[in-house]
């Protein structure tokens, strides 16, 4: 399936009757389409992007996940999180970014600002976010064109710098063309290799120790695990005995896999291994494709 061009610009807050701020992290930020009818009925035909006040729309960028820096309020390794996010707005052209006192999460200045560019997007996610390859240049290629996404073109994007830099992990889904999917994977094996970004300090794969939420927050690992151990702590629960069961008691936890090593399908609970309070995952993350609910 070719991907959809839309070009428009970056933002990171608008200004109405008070200011408004974002609060990006490093793989989503707001943008605003030339046409907005370029984001609807993309993918399966059932969804529209949803646009905010300020006529942009949350991007969600294909094939990363990066750590998270505000998710039902917690975080993930706090200063590999934002250094993430700043990596990010600077890979997309903003040179001063300005942060709310307190947690310091919602832009309230950026220079220089809005920034061009456009993505390239096939897919509405549940939440109305395109999720895209993110391209901070000029193309001459017209908006709304439906191309071919090919390795070379893929490497420009703020995707892949994320990823050769060590500041997103690999998160696939269905649908990503297996050429672009094993470019991701060299890229992340290539920053995990020479301790890039937060590589260093990855527990993904040797085991953490996580009795609680608040060493969940301090930790780098893969952050569809921590979204689901953040959840179970949220759940009242205590220690990891019962994390397996907790997962396997509902279909929108235990995450659907396939496993491309074992060309299998699999779940979540399938690929972590517990040991009392110590989680890891049993395969690398570049090996796993999520299949949506």
């Amino acid at each position: 399936m070719p991907y959809r061009l839309v070009k428009g610009e970056f933002h990171l807050f608008y200004k109405k009757q008070k200011l408004v701020g974002s609060q990006p992290d490093g793989d989503s930020v707001w943008f605003k389409p030339e046409d907005r009818a370029l984001l609807s009925k993309l993918g399966d035909g059932k969804r529209d992007a949803d646009f905010n006040a300020g006529g942009f729309v949350q991007l969600r960028l294909e094939a990363i996940d990066a750590l998270e820096l505000h998710f039902r309020g917690s975080h993930q390794h706090l200063d590999f999180a934002t250094k993430a996010r700043n990596f990010a707005l600077n890979a997309i052209g903003f040179r001063t970014v300005e942060f709310s006192d307190g947690e310091g999460l919602s832009v309230r200045n950026a220079e220089p600002h809005p920034l061009p560019g456009y993505i390239l997007t096939k897919a509405i996610d549940p939440d109305g976010r395109p999720v895209s390859f993110v391209f901070a240049e000029k193309t001459s290629r017209a908006s709304g064109s439906e191309v071919f996404l090919d390795v070379l073109w893929m490497s420009r994007s703020i995707n892949a710098r994320l990823a050769e830099t060590g500041w997103a992990y690999p998160a696939f889904y269905e649908g990503l063309p297996t050429d672009l999917r094993n470019q991701f994977t060299a890229l992340a094996n290539a920053a995990w290799g020479n301790k890039r970004g937060f590589w260093s300090k990855d527990k993904t794969l040797k085991g953490a120790k996580v009795p609680d939420l608040a060493s969940l927050e301090t930790l780098a690992i893969w952050p569809k695990l921590y979204r689901r151990l953040l959840a179970y702590f949220k759940d009242k629960n205590s220690g990891l005995a019962n994390f397996e069961q907790w997962l396997r008691a509902a279909a929108s936890r235990d995450d659907k896999l396939w496993i491309l090593s074992e060309a299998r399908v699999g779940h979540l609970h399938s690929v972590i291994q517990i040991s009392r309070n110590t989680i890891k995952l049993t395969h690398p993350p570049e090996d796993l494709i999520l299949v949506p609910r």
